[in-house]
C-alpha cells in the first residue's frame, strides 16, 4: 500500500483535495481580494462622504454616511472577484500554482 502523503516522483504531494464541507464556501485568493475592496470602499466612502453630508443634513450624518459605505462596499465586492478571476494564473519559480 503506498502512503497517500508521500511526494510522487516528481517531488509534487500527491495529496487529495480537501473536501470543502457541504453548505461551507472555500476562502479563495479571489474571495479575500474582494473583502479587502469591499473594506477600502466603505472606508474611503467614509472619508469622501462624511464632511459634506454633515454640513447638509446634520442630523442624518452618520446614517447617511453608512448607507453610502454599504452601498459602495456591495458593488465592490463581486466587482473585485470578477476581476480577480479573470486575472491570469502565476507560476511560482519550482512550478506551483
Amino acid at each position: 500500500m503506498t502512503d497517500p502523503f508521500a511526494p510522487s516522483t516528481d517531488g509534487q504531494l500527491t495529496r487529495p483535495p480537501a473536501p470543502v464541507p457541504a453548505g461551507r464556501r472555500r476562502r479563495t485568493k479571489e474571495s479575500d481580494g474582494g473583502m479587502f475592496a469591499a473594506f477600502a470602499a466603505f472606508w474611503g466612502t467614509q472619508m469622501l462622504v462624511f464632511e459634506p453630508v454633515s454640513q447638509m443634513l446634520p442630523e442624518y450624518e452618520h446614517t447617511v454616511t453608512a448607507l453610502a459605505g454599504l452601498l459602495v462596499a456591495a458593488a465592490a465586492y463581486p466587482l473585485a472577484t470578477w476581476w480577480l478571476k479573470r486575472l491570469p494564473c502565476q507560476t511560482h519559480p519550482d512550478g506551483r500554482q
